[in-house]
């Protein structure tokens, strides 16, 4: 794959966490007062993390009307969009 094949795989990732179109993940991060949550696709968040395979199985994150909702309050919204993107 060459640099310029990279970059576009890397703009597609990154206009997939924008656009939040047909999501299943409910990712909410931070304390009061500053809490942010991010809406993602799980087969983008598992296939390129290895924490996220196993996050977002049933055994950590909850699922409410077909939303997978994962919570981590000891993050900080712009530490985890930092990691996101």
């Amino acid at each position: 794959m060459n640099y310029e094949n990279t970059q576009n795989l890397s703009r597609d990732f990154l206009n997939l966490l924008k656009n939040t179109n047909d999501y299943n993940v409910k990712i909410i991060v931070g304390k009061e007062p500053s809490i942010k949550e991010f809406k993602a696709h799980s087969v983008v968040l598992s296939s390129r993390s290895l924490y996220f395979q196993k996050a977002l199985s049933t055994q950590w994150a909850r699922r409410e009307n077909g939303i997978i909702i994962f919570q981590k309050p000891n993050i900080s919204p712009f530490v985890f969009e930092v990691l996101l993107k």
